[in-house]
C-alpha cells in the first residue's frame, strides 16, 4: 500500500524531521507561522487573533495536540483516496510533528493512531521530534482572562450546536463558543447564529472564538490543486481547538467540552451497501469520544468531552428545547453541501441543498416539532435549492433532467427503512458494527426513533427512475 508522508514545520527555525522523501509515494511539507517559506501552509492567524482578543493562552500540550490535528487534517484533505489506496478508500500516512515533550507524545502515538484510524478509516503512524518553536499565540504576556466559564461548546453554525448552546444558556451557563471554518461558506451562518443567541440572551456576555483554520494545499500543476473531499478527520481538529480553548480557561475546576450532535447522526449507519465508506462518518460516535477522552486524560488537560444529545433525535432536541420557534427561525446551516459550483452558476447562493441526508433529517426534525418549512413560507434566500416536497426527484443521472439526479439520498433512506421492516433484528446488529457503544439499547432506540421521523416526511416525496 502506498504511504504518504506529511511533515509539519513550526516557526522560522524548524528544519524539519530529516525524513527521506523517496520512502513515500507522496511527501508534503506544511508550514505554520513560517512566513515566506514558499511551502504549502496551514493558516492559523485568525484563530490566534481570536485567542488574543479573549486573552486565552492554551497550554503547551494542548498546542501540541493542535499541531498534530493540523498535520492530520492536512493529510486527510490533501491525499486523494482513490489514487493513493489499494482498495479505493484506505490510505496510509506517516506524520512528522514537532512537539514540546517528545516522551509524552511518544506514549500517545498508538492511541492517536487508533483514534485517527477509527475516525477516517486510514492507517496512521506518528513520529515526533523536539520543537524548535511552539505555536505562538501572543509574543507578549496578556492580561488575565476575564471571561469566566468552565464550559466550551463547539459551535459549527448548525442546528444541533445551536440547540446545545441554548441548553447551556437556559441553565445559566455562559459557554465559550468555538467555531471552526475553512472558508466563508458556513462561517457567515455560524456568526449570525451567535448574534441571534446574544440578542436572545442579552444578560449573558457570549463570546465566539472564530477558529478559521485553512490548509493551503500543494498543486499538481499551476491550475490543479491536490485535494480529497471526504474530510473524515475534521472533527479531530475541531476537538483539538475546543480542548486548547478549555485548557486556557481560568480556575482549577474541571472543564467541560460540549460537542452537540443528535443521536441519529451520532451513529450514522451506512444507509445502503454502497455507503460503507464516505457516508459512515464517526465525528461524535461514542467510542470515538471515549478515545478522545482517554487522550485528554493522558495529557492531563482536566477536561471532560460530552455529547448532551447522544440519545435524542434531532426532532426531539428541537421539540423539547426552551423555544422551538426561536431555534427554527434562526438561519442555521445543516447542509452537507451548502455551496456548489452549480449553485453559484444558478445564482442561488449558499443555502440548504434540500436533498442531502442532513437536510432531510433537518426537515424531519422541523416536522416533528410541528414547524412548517415549506419553501413557499420561507424568504427567497433561505429556500431549499431542491424542494423534496414539490419537486419530482430522479433516481439516476441516466434518466434525469440536465440538473442531475436528486433522489439518491431519499432512496438510500427508504432502503434502510425497508431493510429494518423486513428484518427486525437488522438494526441491532448493524449498530453494534459501528463500534463499541456506551448503551447499546439506548442507541438502538434513538436510531429507530430517528428513522421514524424521516419516514414521516418521505411519504410526501416522489422519486422516479
Amino acid at each position: 500500500m502506498p504511504t504518504s508522508g506529511i511533515e509539519l514545520r513550526i516557526g522560522e527555525t524548524d528544519q524539519g524531521a530529516g525524513a527521506d522523501p523517496t520512502r513515500f509515494a507522496n511527501f508534503y511539507t506544511f508550514d505554520v507561522q513560517r512566513p515566506g517559506s514558499g511551502q504549502p501552509a496551514i493558516s492559523l492567524s485568525e484563530l490566534l487573533v481570536a485567542l488574543r482578543r479573549v486573552r486565552l493562552q492554551p497550554s503547551p500540550l494542548s498546542l501540541d495536540w493542535l499541531a498534530v490535528a493540523c498535520a492530520a487534517y492536512a493529510a486527510d484533505t490533501t491525499v486523494d483516496r482513490y489514487t493513493n489506496s489499494d482498495d479505493g478508500w484506505t490510505r496510509q500516512f506517516e506524520l512528522f510533528v514537532p512537539v514540546s515533550d517528545v516522551a509524552v507524545w511518544d506514549a500517545q502515538a498508538e492511541l492517536l493512531a487508533t483514534i485517527l484510524n477509527f475516525l477516517t478509516g486510514d492507517l496512521w503512524k506518528l513520529t515526533f521530534r523536539p520543537s524548535s518553536a511552539a505555536i505562538v499565540v501572543a509574543r507578549r504576556s496578556m492580561k488575565p482572562v476575564t471571561y469566566l466559564t468552565d464550559t466550551v461548546c463547539l459551535f459549527s453554525g448548525g442546528m444541533d450546536s445551536f440547540l446545545g448552546a441554548m441548553k447551556l444558556l437556559d441553565a445559566g451557563v455562559q459557554p465559550l463558543l468555538v467555531g471552526h471554518a475553512k472558508s466563508s461558506d458556513v462561517s457567515d451562518f455560524r456568526n449570525q447564529a451567535a448574534e441571534a443567541l446574544r440578542a436572545h440572551y442579552p444578560l449573558l456576555n457570549l463570546e465566539l472564538i472564530k477558529a478559521f483554520v485553512r490548509v493551503n494545499k500543494p498543486r499538481r500543476t499551476h491550475e490543479t490543486v491536490i485535494g480529497e473531499s471526504t474530510e473524515r478527520g475534521r472533527s479531530f481538529l475541531f476537538l483539538a481547538l475546543g480542548a486548547a480553548c478549555a485548557s486556557a480557561l481560568p480556575g482549577p475546576a474541571r472543564k467541560n467540552l460540549w460537542i452537540p450532535e443528535n443521536g441519529f447522526i451520532t451513529l450514522n449507519l451506512p444507509l445502503s451497501p454502497l455507503r460503507m465508506g464516505a457516508y459512515s462518518t464517526r465525528t461524535t460516535h461514542p467510542y470515538y469520544l471515549q478515545l478522545v477522552q482517554s487522550l485528554m486524560d493522558n495529557l492531563g488537560l482536566n477536561t471532560t468531552v460530552h455529547n448532551p444529545f447522544e440519545f435524542l433525535t434531532k426532532g426531539e432536541m428541537l421539540a423539547t428545547c426552551s423555544d422551538p420557534a426561536f431555534a427554527a427561525s434562526v438561519n442555521t446551516m445543516s447542509c452537507s453541501r451548502p455551496a456548489t459550483r452549480n449553485a453559484r452558476l444558478e445564482g442561488v447562493g449558499t443555502r440548504h441543498c434540500g436533498r442531502c441526508v442532513p437536510c432531510i433529517i433537518r426537515r424531519a426534525a422541523l416536522h416533528k416539532a410541528g414547524i412548517r418549512d415549506d419553501n413557499a413560507l420561507l424568504p427567497a434566500d433561505r429556500q431549499y435549492r431542491t424542494d423534496i416536497y414539490r419537486d419530482t426527484l430522479h433516481a439516476s443521472t441516466s434518466n434525469a433532467t440536465n440538473k442531475g439526479a436528486k433522489g439518491e439520498n431519499v432512496l438510500a433512506l427508504r432502503y434502510m427503512l425497508a431493510r429494518t421492516q423486513a428484518d427486525p433484528h437488522y438494526l441491532a446488529a448493524a449498530i453494534q458494527l459501528t463500534g463499541p457503544l456506551t448503551n447499546p439499547q439506548q442507541s438502538l432506540d434513538v436510531y429507530r426513533r430517528g428513522l421514524a421521523e424521516v419516514a414521516a416526511i418521505l411519504r410526501r416525496v416522489t422519486v422516479v427512475p
